[in-house]
């Protein structure tokens, strides 16, 4: 039997609303010998049974039930049974587009990374989010000094507008940190980052994504001290990045700025 091309790793916390129409819009365009992982990550609502009903329908999906742990957790536990050659994160309240994991396939050849333009969905307003105008290859050295100049942007620190290699992810070793309650997507991209040699960019968008006030980043971010703690947890994951390249001399003030920045929707 081949291997699965894609792992689609959704988590799952009270998302009955949503999750169906998402886990469709990743069915309706894998390859067959793909494989989506839901972790049900201990909802209250009645969203495991909704998953459990559409593993009955499709072969492809599997689903993983476990006590409440948050989203990085979540993933983990899908890494951590995924088979696929590439990895592909979804959130259960958005969408894939139409066409996106053709074109995220096609480009990643040649490429250890993928990173596409995405739609901001918000109050029924959409806007394309991109940091680039046209479809481009990166050598690492120059990703990271563009990557530098704007490292706090949803575009470099989401997963879900990326596709990426899981041989890279499991040789660098990386998983998501369970004990923050934002940001372990950019730290993990960050340790990605470090391991990959050419980046593709895509100018057209792959991913829909419904920006919500009442999710767990939105729950947090008031809270001062923790946020605090974040952010310098997330400060040391950029620096690490920069010190294992031996470019830290040359971006000292643009890595040791994001200190001070606030996180921007592009």
């Amino acid at each position: 039997m081949r291997s699965p091309i894609v792992s689609v790793i959704i988590p799952v916390y009270n998302a009955h609303r949503h999750v169906a129409s998402t886990v469709r819009s990743v069915l309706s365009q894998v390859p067959p010998e793909s494989e989506v992982i839901l972790i049900n990550d201990g909802s209250r609502d009645n969203s495991l049974a909704i998953c459990r009903e559409l593993a009955k329908a499709d072969p492809r999906i599997y689903v993983i039930d476990q006590p409440n742990a948050g989203p990085g957790a979540a993933r983990n536990s899908g890494l951590d049974v995924a088979k696929g050659e590439f990895i592909l994160f979804v959130d259960s309240d958005d969408v894939l587009l139409d066409g996106a994991v053709d074109r995220l396939l096609r480009a990643i050849e040649g490429h250890d990374l993928v990173i596409a333009a995405f739609v901001l969905m918000q109050n029924r307003n959409a806007t394309v989010r991109s940091l680039f105008k046209r479809d481009a290859t990166m050598e690492k050295v120059a990703f990271l000094d563009a990557y530098v100049r704007h490292p706090g942007s949803f575009y470099y620190s989401v997963l879900w507008n990326k596709l990426y290699r899981r041989a890279l992810i499991e040789e660098r070793q990386l998983r998501f940190r369970p004990d923050i309650e934002w940001g372990e997507d950019f730290v993990f991209n960050a340790g990605y980052y470090g391991g990959m040699e050419r980046v593709a960019f895509l100018k057209d968008s792959v991913y829909q994504y419904n920006r919500s006030t009442k999710g767990q980043t939105w729950r947090t971010l008031f809270r001062v001290m923790p946020n605090i703690r974040v952010k310098m947890i997330l400060h040391a994951a950029l620096r690490a990045l920069f010190i294992e390249e031996g470019l830290y001399k040359r971006y000292w003030w643009c890595v040791n700025r994001y200190i001070f920045n606030a996180t921007l929707f592009n």
